[in-house]
């Protein structure tokens, strides 16, 4: 298990390159896409809805009260592919309507605040396993490993990388 100091650090550097891969794919959008055929617009989307989820657990966890999560999400992570879809379907529906810019500037202030409310989380809240009921066994930390990992399996299908372990 990582630190947390090393999980944040990570998510720093996976989120300027991303703001790297943001800036190249402006100048070459046709680059820009993953073999699902999802567009940069749809994958940001997809990453900032995931975010708002990875944010109401942290700041459930800083309250110590259960998260709040966002309408279009059933409550659990979905355990099949299928459910899966159908999650991801109602991502694309809330954010169908909005230009890259303003998901892209959603992105930005979801990953803005959750390393802010990782600075307010002590080391043994985000390390101790069972401290939250509502992640199953899982210690806070894998909330931050999860989301990182997310976003460079997303990173990785734009850029051509087929290895996606880290």
């Amino acid at each position: 298990m990582s630190s947390v100091k090393d999980s944040v650090d990570s998510l720093r550097i996976e989120y300027n390159l991303w703001q790297g891969l943001l800036l190249n794919c402006k100048e070459k959008p046709e680059n820009c896409s993953q073999d699902d055929h999802w567009t940069l617009k749809d994958v940001l989307a997809h990453l900032t809805s995931w975010q708002e989820l990875t944010l109401a657990r942290l700041i459930a966890a800083r309250l110590d009260e259960e998260p709040e999560y966002p309408e279009w999400f059933p409550g659990e992570d979905p355990e099949t592919d299928e459910a899966t879809d159908q999650v991801n379907a109602k991502i694309y529906q809330t954010f169908k309507n909005l230009s890259l810019g303003e998901i892209k500037t959603q992105w930005e202030q979801r990953f803005s605040e959750i390393l802010l409310v990782c600075s307010l989380i002590s080391e043994q809240e985000f390390s101790e396993p069972d401290r939250y009921k509502w992640l199953n066994g899982y210690p806070l930390i894998a909330v931050l490993d999860g989301t990182l990992e997310h976003h460079r399996e997303h990173r990785d299908l734009i850029t051509g990388k087929k290895n996606l372990s880290h």
